[in-house]
């Protein structure tokens, strides 16, 4: 999203498995034959290693032409309606999907076949997709408290959490409030730091906009996933942009506000949760520095970063982001 908005990572791509300033990177590689080993830079708790993957055969796509007909609704207590999907194994090990910030939950649509293992629930956020819009509020605690409400109503008490950007967000204020209903969290596309200052190219940009959005042409153009750094699978992109633009205009301009100035990694001393944070080299949202705060956050945590993928790392390269997913949502927990 929004790839000149913000300087990338000072990342070369040639560089191949490097390590520096406590963190690993893996840069793509040419195209390898099936079963060959694709090395993954990661670190783990503090130790750094390169870690040799046996690639896996890639499973079905997800149909996106059906994505809305999946969605299921749920009313919480609260008054929100939130429209669901739910994907994977239904007596599998339950794990909550939270999309970004104007995304919907098709977002994970694309990554999902690679973890079909898990009872997958993935709902559209308020404000999103076919979920309510109301006219207030947009806080992280407001995203976290119908995550739990949602759980609740299909009678879940513990899960794990994956969340792309805003919604990693979510993951990490849930953990910290909540911390009985999660054992886990991956973290995509995400920070520790300040998100939003006022004045700097992301405010700027949103507060510029026209309603209704879709009129704004040019900023949908780089905002959308199509933009990124990698090729993302045209249909789906398809499909999402017109899902982007129909997120209301209010909803556009009043998350972004209650993110000003709110360092996410304050929560972090009270998650007790297992921890993944997966970033991508080439991100104009959250560049290096974020990457660096979030593994300083979270010391414990596996951190990988794909340096030649962008802000939209779960679309861009599934084959890759997939299975480095599934391996932590089956390790043993390392904190309990």
């Amino acid at each position: 999203m929004i790839r000149s908005l913000l300087p990338a990572f000072a990342l070369a791509a040639t560089l191949g498995m490097v390590s520096a300033a406590g963190i690993s990177y893996a840069s793509a590689a040419p195209p390898r034959p099936a079963g060959s080993w694709a090395p993954i830079g990661l670190s783990l708790g503090g130790a750094e290693i390169a870690a040799a993957q046996p690639e896996q055969a890639r499973p079905a796509p997800v149909d996106q032409a059906g994505w809305a007909a999946r969605k299921q609704r749920v009313r919480l207590p609260n008054g929100i309606e939130l429209a669901y999907v739910e994907l994977g194994n239904p007596a599998g090990r339950p794990v909550l999907l939270l999309h970004g910030y104007t995304d919907t939950s098709r977002v994970w649509s694309i990554v999902a076949p690679w973890l079909a293992d898990y009872r997958l629930l993935i709902p559209d956020q308020r404000g999103h997709g076919a979920s309510s819009a109301p006219d207030c509020c947009y806080a992280m605690s407001e995203f976290a408290n119908d995550a739990r409400l949602f759980l609740d109503a299909l009678g879940i008490e513990r899960t794990a959490i994956v969340g792309s950007s805003m919604g990693s967000m979510v993951a990490q204020v849930f953990a910290a409030e909540y911390p009985g209903r999660v054992d886990r969290i991956a973290l995509a596309g995400s920070t520790a730091l300040v998100p939003v200052r006022r004045g700097d190219a992301f405010w700027t940009s949103i507060m510029a906009l026209r309603d209704p959005i879709a009129s704004n042409a040019d900023f949908l153009r780089e905002f959308s996933p199509g933009a990124s750094p990698t090729p993302v699978d045209a249909t789906f992109v398809r499909y999402f942009d017109r899902e982007m633009a129909a997120v209301p205009f209010h909803v556009w301009r009043a998350v972004p506000r209650q993110l000003l100035d709110v360092p996410i990694g304050r929560y972090a001393p009270d998650i007790g949760a297992d921890v993944l944070i997966l970033s991508g080299g080439r991100d104009p949202i959250f560049p290096a520095e974020h990457h660096r705060a979030l593994v300083q956050a979270y010391p414990r945590a596996e951190a990988h970063v794909f340096a030649d993928l962008g802000h939209n790392l779960v679309v861009e390269r599934p084959h890759e982001v997939g299975p480095v997913l599934a391996a932590f949502l089956r390790r043993p927990l390392a904190i309990r």
